[in-house]
C-alpha cells in the first residue's frame, strides 16, 4: 500500500490508461531574460515543450463556479506519470488536437495521478 501513497498510483494510472490518452504538450516560455548590448531586454530564452499526455472534455459545475470562469474554458487532464515538472499558469497545453491552451488554473488529484487543468483558447 505505502507504494500507492509514495507515487506509486501514477505509475499505474499512466502505465494502464497512457494509452487512453493523446499525445500533447505542455509549453513554457522562456524564462531567462537575453540582453542587448545596452542592457535592454530583447526576450527570454530557455523556453520548453515537454511531451505529455492530455485529455480535453467540458469544464466541470465546479470550474464554471469558480472567479474568472469565461465560456469556451474546458478542463485538461494531464497524466502525470513521466512529467518532471508541476504544472502552473505559466504553462500553456497542447492538446492532441494540435490546439492551444493557456492554464488557467492546474491541480494534482489526490493520488498524484494526474493534473486537472481549466484551459482558455491561446
Amino acid at each position: 500500500m505505502v507504494g500507492l501513497l509514495d507515487g506509486g498510483m501514477s505509475a499505474i494510472f499512466g502505465a494502464g490508461l497512457g494509452w487512453l490518452y493523446p499525445d500533447g504538450f505542455l509549453h513554457r516560455d522562456g524564462t531567462d531574460p537575453v540582453y542587448d548590448d545596452e542592457a535592454n531586454i530583447t526576450g527570454y530564452s530557455s523556453a520548453a515543450a515537454i511531451p505529455c499526455k492530455v485529455q480535453r472534455d467540458k469544464a466541470t459545475y465546479a470550474m464554471r463556479q469558480a472567479e474568472g470562469y469565461s465560456e469556451g474554458d474546458v478542463m485538461l487532464i494531464v497524466l502525470a506519470e513521466g512529467l518532471s515538472v508541476e504544472i502552473t499558469t505559466d504553462y500553456r497545453i497542447t492538446d492532441g488536437q494540435g490546439i492551444k491552451w493557456m492554464v488557467q488554473s492546474a491541480e494534482l488529484d489526490a493520488a498524484g495521478s494526474h493534473w486537472i487543468c481549466r484551459g482558455r483558447r491561446a
